[in-house]
């Protein structure tokens, strides 16, 4: 019969200690980003009611720009959100780059289409089509997408 010593009784102790502090931390941060993903949904459909009534659905470009624009960062705040449920690790890789993608695409949108952006275009577009295709391949080593379904 082996018995343990000190120093593994405290690791162990404090290992246990550690794991049930960061679970409540991780409780609270979900709780906070749920409650800022419930105030972001809101804002945007606020915003989307007055500028469709002030409009009257005539939306000019710049409009639609700035809505897409904010639905995207919604879309990455619920993006962090649904990473917290996640278990395994790859799957937070996959929301990093999920999050990079719609970043990436975010700024694409608000950027000024002028001759001397041309350069940044074409840079952030090779990094979305990037971003794209190893959320596919991501995607697919998970399992969430399968051949021929």
């Amino acid at each position: 019969m082996k018995t343990s010593d000190l120093m593994e009784i405290l690791s162990e102790r404090g290992y246990t200690l550690l794991y049930s502090f960061i679970k409540k931390v991780r409780f609270a941060f979900l709780l906070v980003l749920s409650f800022y993903l419930i105030v972001c949904l809101f804002s945007l459909v606020i915003h989307i009611l007055q500028v469709v009534f002030q409009t009257k659905t005539d939306l000019p470009f710049n409009t639609m720009r700035n809505i897409l624009s904010e639905a995207l960062f919604v879309l990455i705040v619920l993006d962090f959100t649904t990473a917290m449920f996640y278990v395994k690790r790859i799957h937070y890789i996959l929301t990093i780059l999920e999050i990079g993608f719609i970043v990436v695409t975010r700024k694409l949108i608000l950027l000024d289409p002028k001759p001397e952006n041309a350069f940044l275009i074409v840079a952030l577009s090779f990094s979305a089509i990037g971003f794209f295709l190893l959320i596919l391949y991501f995607y697919r080593i998970t399992g969430r997408l399968r051949k021929g379904e």
